[in-house]
């Protein structure tokens, strides 16, 4: 009987590996009650915030500046958001059998962490094309009155388009970056995102420091 079960524990695991609205991302404990309100809903467990006091307590930081890593579903399908313990700590804990909003398109969301190394440089380099440390900027999208620069994808070039669907989170848009021919994307965090999977080590040289990848080479 077990025997039998074991092929449909796997295929439930599968797929809600596969959805698209499986999420990773780094929350500060205000971003983790924003989402908590409009995925989850009702008042956000108190041990979430027991949880930010003790590393801010361990890192002798204000709590409130404190950044976990947390996964969950962006679909609301899952009632809790779950810490991620370790680079290889991404999968789900609990799955949703017939899930009606599965999907499998688009791919799993890795958030690009903010702050971090390789998002200042992307602030803070000049709106034009410049190389750092080997890898080529070009300038990307202008958000909330700020230009941005963004990493080329090898010897290619993102192009700003008029009008799209984002492969990512799957929001039309009227003004977003695309890859010709490849992929679309709706804002510049998103591009990260695709860039930061497409690019393992040029991430990791420019992020040395981001917790998701302890233990790999850099």
């Amino acid at each position: 009987m077990n025997g039998e079960q074991k092929p449909e524990e796997f295929m439930v695991r599968s797929q809600c590996e596969t959805c698209s609205a499986w999420t990773v991302g780094e929350l500060t404990y205000e971003q983790l009650c924003r989402k908590w309100h409009v995925l989850v809903g009702g008042a956000i467990t108190a041990g979430y915030a027991r949880r930010y006091r003790r590393e801010g307590e361990r890192l002798r930081l204000p709590w409130e500046e404190i950044i976990l890593p947390f996964k969950y579903c962006a679909k609301g399908m899952l009632t809790r958001f779950y810490i991620v313990k370790g680079p290889t700590g991404t999968r789900p804990r609990k799955n949703v059998r017939n899930c009606p909003e599965f999907s499998a398109v688009g791919t799993n969301i890795f958030e690009f962490p903010v702050p971090s190394p390789l998002w200042t440089v992307c602030q803070q380099q000049p709106h034009a094309r410049k190389k750092v440390k080997g890898q080529l900027f070009l300038p990307g999208l202008c958000e909330n009155y700020t230009y941005f620069r963004i990493p080329a994808h090898g010897w290619i070039e993102p192009e700003i388009i008029d009008g799209g669907t984002c492969d990512i989170c799957g929001r039309e848009f009227s003004r977003g970056l695309e890859i010709r021919e490849i992929t679309r994307f709706c804002c510049n965090r998103h591009y990260l995102q695709w860039w930061r999977r497409e690019h393992p080590e040029e991430y990791r040289r420019f992020n040395r420091h981001d917790p998701e990848d302890k233990g790999n080479p850099s």
